[in-house]
């Protein structure tokens, strides 16, 4: 006759035969999923550090180069043979680079604050004696461009100056004296007798999604109760209590199982905390032979809570492939079907990284007068030309002052 087994003695045998219980074949997922995720991570690890020994010294480089390379252009904002698109697109070269070097996680230690300081140093005295050289008529101009559409704005020749170099400085003025208040009255923010259909849909949509939301908060509460209920009153709560006084740390006289046991307790707590019961079950598993047979009650209930932790193992998994840490982005980047095609990416990728700086040091070397810095400029402003204009770049060539 055969013998009937808990799900715990299942558990503790590791059968690999078809789980005879919805419980056994949610615990069998998750140990899969958690195994997937721990061989993934040794995988990003074991990339990440061929990364670090192959390629970015070769990124350090780089970013070095580049930095070069803004200390240089930046001491050509202030000639003043420079058209002012000439000098537009070298101040966009630069913030370019700055851009790119102050988003990149592999610069190693080279200090982007410090090169940020240099090119806002010679664009700050290019704009202060700009601003200095406008004259009366000028500034006049400014201020009736202004007065239109602001009536009323009142603003000093040192305020002029001021916006000039700084166009975010109107909008102080703006708030110091006053404008754009009481502009639209509370009544007429939302006038049902005026609204158009497309705004009625808007609100149709809002409220969906609020019912929704109101919808999955009671179901959500009323999941948190049955955990709770479940972990106060039912055999869980019995062996949390049991784990509890066998890892406590203070009765161990051992200094190095003392700190193993700490370590243990907080995992435990945490576990408690989070209603986390297939931490609890491994570690009752792992520090305990006797049998547990679980009421149906307790069964019904760590369904549920399986469920969960192979939502929140999946959820991991997603993070472990999608990040922006370093880790996760050397993978996406680099990683392929084959230490060959991996091999190969590291390569090209290098090849890349030399060919910029290569082409850096060239400009760096014969790039030393205004006259041919404009060539170069004007060969850059050219092939803009030639590219799809955006929104963006219109605005700012239509309202360049």
């Amino acid at each position: 006759m055969k013998t009937n087994t808990t799900f715990l003695q299942n558990v503790k045998q590791q059968a690999t035969a078809k789980p005879a219980s919805e419980l056994e074949r949610l615990w069998q997922r998750i140990d899969k999923h958690t195994k997937r995720n721990a061989n993934f991570e040794i995988k990003k690890s074991t990339l990440f550090n061929q990364f670090k020994e192959q390629v970015e010294p070769h990124e350090h480089h780089q970013a070095r180069m580049m930095a070069e390379q803004i200390i240089h252009l930046s001491k050509f904002i202030q000639r003043k043979s420079l058209t002012i698109e000439q000098r537009n697109e070298l101040v966009d070269w630069i913030n370019e680079d700055l851009g790119y070097l102050s988003g990149h996680p592999f610069i190693g230690e080279l200090e982007i604050e410090k090169v940020t300081q240099i090119f806002q140093s010679h664009l700050s005295k290019h704009n202060h004696d700009t601003v200095n050289a406008i004259d009366s008529s000028q500034l006049n101009l400014l201020r009736t461009m202004l007065q239109q559409d602001f009536p009323g704005l009142e603003l000093t020749d040192e305020d002029l100056r001021e916006v000039a170099v700084d166009p975010q400085k109107l909008y102080q003025h703006l708030d110091e004296q006053g404008f754009g208040e009481d502009e639209e009255s509370d009544d007429d923010a939302f006038n049902p007798g005026n609204a158009h259909a497309e705004q009625d849909e808007d609100w149709d949509d809002f409220f969906d999604q609020f019912e929704r939301f109101d919808r999955d908060e009671i179901k959500q509460q009323k999941t948190d109760a049955k955990l709770e209920k479940l972990f106060k009153s039912s055999q869980l709560n019995k062996m949390y209590k049991r784990l509890a006084a066998k890892l406590h740390p203070d009765k161990e006289p051992d200094p190095t199982k003392k700190a193993e046991k700490h370590e243990l307790m907080q995992q435990l707590g945490q576990a408690r905390k989070a209603k986390d019961g297939f931490t609890l079950l491994q570690l009752y598993i792992t520090h305990f032979d006797d049998d547990v047979d679980f009421d149906e009650e307790t069964k019904a209930n760590l369904i549920p809570l399986l469920q969960n932790k192979i939502v929140e193992l999946n959820k991991l998994h997603r993070q472990q492939k999608e990040g922006n840490d370093p880790h996760s982005l050397v993978w996406r980047k680099f990683n392929g079907r084959s230490k060959a095609q991996i091999k190969h990416n590291f390569t090209n990728h290098i090849a890349a990284l030399n060919n910029e700086c290569e082409e850096i040091s060239e400009r760096l070397g014969y790039c030393t007068t205004v006259k041919l810095l404009k060539e170069e400029l004007d060969e850059r402003i050219n092939n803009k030309r030639h590219m799809p204009m955006s929104f963006d770049d219109a605005l700012e060539s239509m309202f360049n002052f």
